[in-house]
């Protein structure tokens, strides 16, 4: 009797995460129906490397309604991922709880620190054109998070090979959103010294000092 609850509970479980996999799915299948080439306007605009002064698009252009539904789906699918990635090695009350926080506070960040590096530089008439970076890396990096979650509930938790895919995939995206950031500041012709510190202080710094809360050293 026992294992019969506790097959049914993991059951029970997995429904719940199948629901916000295509609860993530429909918000993409909307945007296809708003802008029927939407996921490839999405993929042009990930690797797109305009200058600062081309970011209308032209022929590029998305409805925000699209535009929205894909940052929603970029969310809900980053946030099961996490999830996911985080049961195999904490209980699920603290491993939703946990993943929640990694999601905000990740946006958070990503929010602000460019938007304070250009506020002390006096340069704020950037801070449009590194919204849109986000915007661009967000929309399009979340549907290979949501492939990656369908695999995820397929294959189980503890597959260390999506582990792996799941930190390469996060490492991807925020290199490559730094990289368009960097890109359009130096076509904007900010002083270098000024991407080295905003690097320096607001990117790497407060990197390592989350890793090492995590690792233990400050305890």
């Amino acid at each position: 009797m026992p294992k019969f609850e506790l097959i049914e509970r993991a059951s029970q479980m997995n429904s719940y995460l199948l629901f916000v996999t295509l609860l993530s799915l429909t918000f993409v299948a909307y945007a296809r129906i708003s802008t029927p080439d939407a996921l490839s306007l999405s993929w042009k605009r990930f690797w797109k490397m305009s200058k600062v002064d081309g970011f209308g698009f032209d022929d590029e252009k998305i409805r925000p309604a699209t535009q929205t539904l894909l940052l929603a789906s970029f969310i809900v699918s980053f946030s099961l991922c996490t999830y996911l990635f985080l049961l195999t090695w904490i209980d699920r009350t603290t491993a939703f709880g946990l993943a929640l926080g990694v999601t905000a506070s990740f946006l958070l960040f990503q929010l602000l620190n460019f938007r304070i590096a250009l506020f002390l530089t006096d340069n704020w008439k950037m801070v449009g054109v590194i919204a849109e970076i986000n915007k661009q890396v967000w929309a399009f990096i979340g549907l290979p998070f949501l492939g990656l979650s369908f695999l995820w509930l397929i294959y189980g938790q503890a597959n260390i090979l999506l582990q792996n895919f799941f930190l390469i995939l996060c490492f991807i995206s925020y290199l490559w959103r730094l990289i368009k950031a960097w890109r359009a500041c130096a076509q904007a012709n900010l002083e270098w010294y000024y991407l080295i510190l905003y690097l320096c202080t607001l990117e790497i710094l407060p990197i390592l000092f989350v890793w090492r809360w995590f690792s233990g050293e400050y305890n």
